[in-house]
């Protein structure tokens, strides 16, 4: 069934004000969490709300009161998170870069003590709205083989970056550089359905179509070597910078909810305006996505699309026709609202 996305903000910011989150964090968490419902990717959205939440109550997740940030040059920040929701840390250092960025022409923050962040899209979209390139990696539980092998040993560490456009939508990739999301996989197993072949070995090493099967299994890069390339060099630049941790000492973010995180992030934004003139930028990426437009479809597609642009569609429709919550999400919330006082508004 589907609910108006201002019924299902109102009802989960006051949860998280009632688990710790000041009114502004609350806000913009909850803004990360609808933004992934809305452009589809409810995986990333308020399915994992009372994972979150059940970290905030063990203690494994915090405010983010306390982050110690140092601006250490111009261009770059070090950040501890002190394990603030990563909902919350993300959104403020992206800020930061945006606001540095506009002084120095770019600016790269180098996070530890992290948690998982939601939506990665989210963070360079922020940028992308101030007319600047923004991107985002993070690493993750090891849950994925690297290329050759059939152990765990990377994570499905994610790639987001966001540019601006002038007529079109905007470029948005957000990306797991595994076949497909841990999250996909969790909410497979929520709602009871198989996965597609192809996306994940059981612990034996065999393909299989079965999600828990998969949860003790391992899932596989996407592109054979070229996606496994991808995965280490974001783990490298999210922990290696940081000191966070390795992939395969990071505990599973919605079912290990009493250990502690220390995921690494690794954010940054372009300032457009100090290489050119960003509608001259803005004109030549509409001309790049103009002459893709163009392109001969290919038997069984419907043409060529731009990274983001279903995103973009789904936002909109959900905007207007509200979001799907499934039972199993409707329980979370539900249980939320009697642990935390919150009446229950479904």
């Amino acid at each position: 069934m589907k609910y108006p996305v201002e019924q299902i903000r109102n009802f989960c910011e006051k949860v998280w004000v009632k688990a710790g989150l000041s009114e502004e964090n609350a806000r913009v968490c909850v803004d990360v969490l609808l933004a992934a419902d809305l452009r589809g990717q409810r995986t990333h959205g308020t399915t994992h709300m009372k994972d979150y939440c059940d970290r905030m109550l063990k203690g494994t997740a915090t405010s983010g009161a306390d982050m110690d940030i140092q601006l250490t040059s111009p261009t770059s920040y070090v950040v501890d998170a002190k394990h603030a929701v990563g909902m919350v840390a993300a959104p403020i250092m992206m800020q930061k870069g945006i606001e540095q960025a506009g002084i120095s022409g770019a600016c790269f923050a180098s996070v530890h003590n992290g948690c998982h962040y939601g939506l990665g899209a989210y963070y360079p979209m922020m940028a992308m709205k101030q007319d600047m390139i923004g991107f985002s990696f993070a690493n993750a539980p090891a849950l994925v083989a690297p290329f050759g092998g059939a152990e765990a040993m990377l994570g499905t560490n994610p790639i987001s970056i966001a540019l601006p456009a002038g007529r079109h939508d905007a470029l948005v990739l957000d990306i797991a550089t595994s076949v497909a999301a841990k999250g996909a996989i969790a909410l497979a197993m929520k709602e009871k359905r198989d996965i597609p072949l192809g996306w994940a070995l059981d612990k034996d090493g065999n393909p299989t179509t079965d999600a828990a099967a998969a949860n003790e299994g391992v899932l596989l890069p996407f592109g054979f070597h070229k996606g496994y390339a991808l995965e280490l060099i974001v783990s490298l630049l999210s922990f290696a910078l940081s000191g966070a941790d390795m992939d395969i000492n990071i505990p599973r973010f919605f079912e290990c909810t009493d250990k502690e995180a220390n995921v690494g992030y690794f954010m940054g934004c372009i300032n457009i305006s100090k290489y050119c003139d960003v509608e001259t930028f803005k004109a030549r990426v509409d001309g790049m996505f103009d002459l893709l437009k163009t392109c001969r479809p290919a038997i069984g597609s419907k043409g060529v699309l731009i990274p983001g642009e279903i995103e973009f569609s789904k936002t909109r429709m959900a905007m207007e026709e509200g979001i799907d919550l499934s039972d199993a999400t409707l329980k979370d919330f539900k249980d939320m609202a009697a642990t935390f006082g919150v009446e229950y508004t479904f």
